[in-house]
């Protein structure tokens, strides 16, 4: 699998990442059981991926056990990124040495940012990541749903990478796409498929049920789903003329769209993240990315510019 360096840094990682949210030991989402996680992991190294992600949060660090698990003797192999949300700067580092005791390593590759916390200043967390960054406990400092202003902050103390929400139904705004395409800021989408509403789930196979974060998904929500389902309707016809599955479709828009580096994509079974990386061998026209870019973003336009995802974030 290509790789690409994750923007400023010295970090090579590859095109399609294996998202681990979806790991943290949530009932009805996700594999089936511990072990067929760590086996889902497994198999994407071996089919070449090197970039895991994960979060504290995601089951309260049950997902980087999964992954501490997973990597154990190859952890030279890989590309490790968590997250911590905007905290003190007195609890930084002990968030850090909770991640490396659930991963099993003495480092972190990439840590990441959950969350803004606007009650909170900047600048005092980020010179506390960065010595941290001294310390040798974190190689590169990420972020993730940040806005254009607090981007501006962040570039200050060197961060490298801004995992969005993004897809053909989600965007971020063009500014802030272009910001760090300028500024050698490596874009690592996350939810690339809308959480399943871009995979023929909802169209193809009519499923009605949600579960899990779904639910509070505004892409769901009574007003804006039936113009998601257009959009992902669109898709299947797209993916059909293609011979490709729409998730292939929708994958490949994204790897397709300027200042894209590594695509966070989550994965239940082998076989789903094997059909998946075909993405990676999937060319759009410039006709049929334009179409599903102005079909999506009309989608997107309904909703309030500083909307997220599920109508939540930090103050």
């Amino acid at each position: 699998m290509e790789k690409v360096a994750l923007g400023s840094s010295q970090i090579q990682v590859t095109r399609i990442a294996l998202g681990t949210w979806n790991m943290g030991g949530q009932a009805g989402w996700g594999p089936e059981s511990e072990a067929a996680a760590v086996a889902v992991i497994r198999h994407a190294l071996d089919r070449g991926c090197n970039l895991l992600d994960s979060a504290r949060g995601y089951g309260r660090g049950k997902s980087e056990e999964v992954i501490g698990k997973a990597v154990e003797g190859r952890r030279d192999e890989v590309v490790i990124a968590t997250k911590m949300m905007h905290c003190k700067p007195e609890e930084v580092a002990p968030n850090i040495d909770a991640s490396l005791e659930c991963l099993r390593t003495d480092y972190v590759d990439l840590y990441i940012c959950h969350w803004p916390v606007p009650s909170l200043p900047l600048e005092p967390f980020f010179e506390e990541m960065a010595r941290q960054r001294e310390a040798g406990k974190i190689r590169a400092i990420g972020v993730s749903n940040f806005n254009l202003e607090q981007m501006r902050i962040a570039l200050n103390y060197g961060v490298v990478s801004l995992q969005p929400p993004l897809s053909i139904l989600w965007r971020i705004p063009d500014d802030l796409l272009a910001f760090c395409r300028e500024q050698n800021v490596a874009v690592t989408p996350y939810s690339p498929l809308a959480q399943g509403l871009l995979t023929g789930r909802y169209t193809r196979h009519k499923a009605t049920t949600r579960g899990g974060p779904r639910d509070h998904n505004l892409l769901f929500s009574a007003d804006v789903l039936p113009h998601s389902l257009e959009v992902a309707s669109l898709v299947d016809r797209i993916a059909d003329r293609l011979g490709t599955t729409s998730s292939q479709t929708a994958l490949a828009w994204l790897l397709q769209t300027p200042g894209v580096t590594s695509v966070m994509m989550g994965a239940s079974s082998t076989s789903q993240w094997d059909q998946n990386i075909g993405a990676l061998d999937v060319t759009l026209t410039q006709d049929d990315y334009q179409q599903l870019d102005e079909a999506g973003r009309g989608v997107w336009n309904r909703l309030g510019p500083d909307e997220t995802m599920w109508g939540w974030k930090p103050t």
